[in-house]
């Protein structure tokens, strides 16, 4: 197949997930330049991850060899936790702090855009080696898999970004919670059995779990429910510049 044919089929899944999530953002949707710099920056952080995960895999003599449940789950670990530390850095130091981060929604929104463009450039590597049927593949599973990561980390950003002395908690509850799904997502996939099927239904799973996520969010931001702690101060308590 065409190399252009083949970096379509690897592009394709993450803008279509970028729209996906960005449709779920009603109220006020973020500034698409912005979205764009929190995609690029998770983009960048990829090639971090492929020389971090080199360097600890040959450091620690973690390894697939043998297929082994302890070697799965070391391998599993090791990369979700590397992987999900790295997209949670774009979104923490690139638009965390920013005015334009003004509801819980935000934190999904940018959280799944580092995701993709994380998992953008892992999958133009795994395509244009692999070719169209690892492009088919990765498309319903693996690139999915990380917007649904983004989206559980991002929705706890989002609380955390008003959550006061709380904030810190809820940070780190959203990348644990992310590494765990991306260590089980890898971890079926590492199997090389029967058990590796278990991915689609878990994919489906968090697919779940991000609507909810997003639900709740918006129902957040809108004041239908109240935060999730008594001193949380809900989006229209911050700093939120007035309409002009």
């Amino acid at each position: 197949m065409a190399p252009v044919v083949l970096v379509a089929l690897a592009v394709a899944p993450g803008i279509f997930w970028l729209w996906y999530f960005r449709l779920r953002d009603r109220m006020r949707p973020e500034p698409r330049a912005l979205v764009a710099r929190v995609f690029f920056l998770g983009a960048a952080a990829a090639f971090a991850a492929a020389f971090i995960e080199v360097g600890v895999f040959r450091t620690t003599g973690i390894s697939l060899e043998g297929g082994k449940a302890p070697r799965i789950l070391a391998a599993a670990a090791a990369i979700a936790l590397i992987e999900e530390v790295l997209k949670f850095f774009p979104v923490y130091f690139g638009i965390y702090r920013h005015v334009a981060f003004d509801e819980v929604m935000d934190g999904i929104v940018y959280a799944v855009a580092a995701a993709l463009g994380f998992a953008t450039v892992e999958n133009l590597a795994y395509v244009l080696q692999g070719g169209a049927t690892v492009g088919i593949l990765r498309a319903f599973l693996a690139v999915p898999g990380h917007a649904f990561f983004g989206a559980v980390m991002g929705f706890h950003m989002g609380l955390a970004k008003f959550a006061g002395r709380r904030e810190v908690g809820w940070l780190i509850t959203g990348v644990l919670l992310a590494t765990l799904a991306h260590m089980l997502y890898d971890a079926f996939v590492f199997s090389r059995s029967y058990l590796a099927f278990a991915v689609i239904p878990f994919v489906v799973y968090l697919w779940r779990q991000a609507a909810a996520h997003a639900h709740r969010a918006r129902a957040l931001d809108e004041g239908r429910v109240p935060m999730p702690d008594e001193d949380v101060k809900g989006p229209d308590d911050t700093n939120r510049p007035a309409p002009s």
